[in-house]
């Protein structure tokens, strides 16, 4: 019984010495979204049935939702955490797609003054893809698979105290532009 309280001691004592802070965003389509749509786009300019069934239209991205959870250090420079997204496109009659995606990041705060802070961050997770279409022979096609997922916010900008707001840039991911609001506590 020992081994595993004390461990637990330990690791909730550690945690409430760090600020941790939920947050919530959208943002504009993803690198992801914007070239899934394009993929579809020059599919059926080749061949004109391939997976719109010759209607022209297939499913693009309205934007990605997400609700992130993370962990500062000890300087407060420092913030690690995990983001769950779910990028939205808006579904047509012969074509459905969902991308939800868990994504394990790091953001440094290179200046951090009263209420501002501007940062930069990377991560990697995974993607995960649900594609349904109907083919050229009314067929109905099904196709979920997982891919590695990358999101790099070159330059990202916090502003307020425990309950802030955000707006950054991304490349990968998350929205190429995402806003949203955090609370630390």
């Amino acid at each position: 019984m020992k081994k595993i309280v004390l461990p637990l001691l330990l690791a909730g004592g550690l945690l409430s010495a760090q600020k941790i802070e939920v947050s919530a965003s959208y943002g504009i389509s993803s690198m992801y979204g914007g070239s899934y749509g394009l993929s579809y786009d020059i599919a059926n300019g080749i061949i004109p049935t391939s997976v719109s069934n010759g209607d022209g239209r297939s499913p693009s991205s309205m934007g990605v939702a997400i609700i992130g959870v993370a962990m500062y250090s000890e300087n407060t420079k420092w913030r690690f955490g995990v983001d769950i997204a779910n990028e939205f496109f808006n579904n047509t009659s012969t074509a459905k797609e969902n991308m939800f995606s868990v994504l394990p990041k790091v953001d440094y705060f290179w200046l951090k003054k009263e209420k501002l802070g501007l940062y930069s961050g990377a991560g990697a997770g995974v993607n995960f893809v649900s594609n349904t279409y109907i083919n050229q022979n009314n067929n109905q096609i099904e196709d979920n698979y997982g891919m590695f997922a990358f999101n790099v916010t070159p330059i990202g900008v916090k502003y307020g105290g425990d309950l802030s707001v955000f707006l950054e840039t991304n490349i990968g991911i998350r929205g190429i532009l995402q806003g949203g609001v955090s609370y630390q506590f």
